[in-house]
């Protein structure tokens, strides 16, 4: 989902995003009361909202979803702080590239939106931020390394982009390029897993199957 068009489900709901499932549960018995249709048949508006507000419980009644979408949130409002930045410095790039990384450590990266990721990644990589930092490349290795831990989990399509990206930041230093590469054909390699593990899982299963048959 693009960044900017993330809808506020807490708003929604009217709960702060530390509402707690019995909270969260509570606002919505409350709005959904509110603004059903059969409370408010001349009501377009509320109808419209009623489906808002079912829309976002949802999403952060189950667990995994919320989870999700907070991380995608996140995200979001990084890229509104990055879109808002008057003027981006190497300095400036490399904090936003800590904070990110900081941040990463904390979620589960196996349920993560990596769409927003790789939105949130590619807009610290923009063209503009890519000139200034060609030109001005003290902080370039560790940007890309803060970058490439971050990213060590995205699936390959995305990942493949920002590993092009990161090689413009450190055209001579070799290790640098390597670990890209590593990553790059880690996240290939998980890819071709992914695609082929069900027809394995197939495999299997009729073997043992046949297994049972001969004996």
């Amino acid at each position: 989902m693009p960044a900017a068009a993330l809808k506020d489900y807490y708003q929604t709901l009217e709960v702060p995003p530390s509402a707690t499932p019995d909270e969260i549960k509570k606002a919505y018995r409350t709005l959904a009361f509110k603004y059903h249709p059969d409370a408010n048949p001349d009501n377009a508006f509320a109808h419209q909202h009623f489906l808002e507000i079912q829309e976002a419980y949802t999403t952060l009644s189950h667990e995994h979803k919320r989870r999700k979408y907070d991380e995608e949130r996140w995200l979001n409002g990084m890229s509104h702080r990055a879109n808002a930045q008057p003027a981006a410095t190497p300095q400036w790039l490399l904090q936003e590239a800590q904070r990110l990384h900081t941040h990463m450590q904390t979620i589960d990266t196996y349920r993560m939106s990596h769409t927003a990721l790789h939105d949130y990644v590619l807009l610290l990589l923009s063209d503009s931020h890519m000139a200034i930092l060609q030109k001005e490349d003290d902080n370039n290795t560790s940007i890309v390394q803060l970058l490439l831990q971050s990213t060590r989990h995205l699936k390959h399509p995305y990942m493949q982009v920002i590993a092009n990206r990161l090689a413009l930041l450190v055209p001579a230093h070799n290790d640098m390029l390597i670990r890209i590469y590593q990553q790059q054909r880690r996240s290939y390699r998980h890819a071709l897993w992914q695609q082929y593990l069900p027809i394995v899982i197939l495999l299997i299963t009729l073997l043992l199957c046949g297994l049972m048959v001969v004996y």
